[in-house]
């Protein structure tokens, strides 16, 4: 009732006779939770960089370094294949694919951290047709056109291919790949949300800023990696500005197929377009940016005498 008391109650809220609350040990206990895993996921989307980058890994990581493909060159692979394939090799701390799709891999008690490159998209066309001019053939797109000129190959991918050149790296953020309609204003939205949430973001024009700001970033974490770099499956004879590659390119096939090829990548040239302030807003909050720069080149200078070095000793 109202105004009753407890004695025994008021006793256990006061130390013996200092009417002071009592004080009680505070208990501590220690959840036994394995500890967390880092791992780094490279979705490596063709002519974007992405040999350079896995020599990059592989250089850091060694051992830890896989790479991860499906049977056929089409292939496409979710976040559960990651997630079973990162199960079975619990050593692995860097992976790279070209088939993985987004959306990330949710994987208990693992911290993934993706890797994604971007670029102009009809540097990237341009890319890919001289990559197959000067290459073997890998599939069945590449038999019998590597000895099309630039204006037949664009004008057969445009005829029979529209999946190859419409808006691909919106694709492959929006709809992991499958080419089912042109892509849409709302799968940019879906990619542009992907593209915010990517750990490690990468402008191929860009791409000693992307790769400096990913070391600085993912120190806490992976303090060995290291993205100083030489060039993979680049064109040896190219030493042209990206303009002067692009103008070449118009010439080679023509204002009407290149007036094609930029309304088919609108939605890329958006994409690409938020990468590139991204990278630079990430850029922009480095500390010590002309020292970093000067190491960054060191480093890279380096790699490069190292390769020659290995080069002669080889010949």
């Amino acid at each position: 009732m109202l105004g009753d008391s407890n004695p025994m109650a008021e006793e256990d809220l006061k130390t013996e006779g200092s009417g002071v609350p009592a004080q009680h040990p505070t208990r501590h206990h220690i959840v036994p939770a394995p500890r967390n895993r880092w791992v780094l996921v490279h979705y490596h989307i063709f002519k974007n960089a992405g040999s350079t980058i896995e020599n990059v890994l592989q250089r850091s990581f060694g051992s830890r370094f896989a790479t991860l493909h499906g049977p056929e060159p089409d292939s496409a692979l979710n976040g559960g294949d990651v997630a079973a394939f990162l199960t079975s090799y619990p050593d692995l701390a860097a992976i790279s694919s070209h088939h993985v799709r987004y959306p990330k891999p949710v994987v208990p008690q693992v911290i993934v951290f993706d890797i994604c490159f971007f670029r102009d998209p009809l540097q990237r066309l341009w890319s890919m047709y001289k990559f197959i001019r000067r290459s073997e053939p890998f599939d069945e797109l590449s038999k019998g056109r590597k000895s099309m000129d630039a204006r037949s190959f664009f004008e057969q991918l445009l005829q029979e291919h529209p999946h190859l050149v419409n808006d691909v790296q919106v694709c492959t953020l929006a709809t992991r790949g499958e080419y089912t309609r042109p892509p849409t204003e709302s799968d940019l939205r879906v990619a542009l949300e992907v593209l915010s949430g990517i750990s490690v973001l990468g402008v191929v024009e860009l791409f000693d800023e992307s790769a400096l700001a990913a070391e600085y970033f993912l120190r806490p974490t992976f303090p060995m990696l290291q993205f100083h770099y030489l060039k993979q499956n680049a064109d040896p004879a190219s030493h042209a500005s990206p303009e002067m590659e692009r103008e070449r390119f118009r010439r080679e096939i023509g204002d009407s197929i290149f007036g094609q090829l930029e309304r088919m990548n609108e939605l890329d040239t958006e994409l690409v377009a938020c990468a590139r302030t991204e990278v630079l807003r990430r850029w922009a909050l480095m500390p010590n940016k002309d020292a970093r720069v000067t190491d960054f080149r060191e480093r890279c200078r380096a790699l490069q005498e190292q390769s020659v070095l290995a080069a002669d000793k080889n010949g």
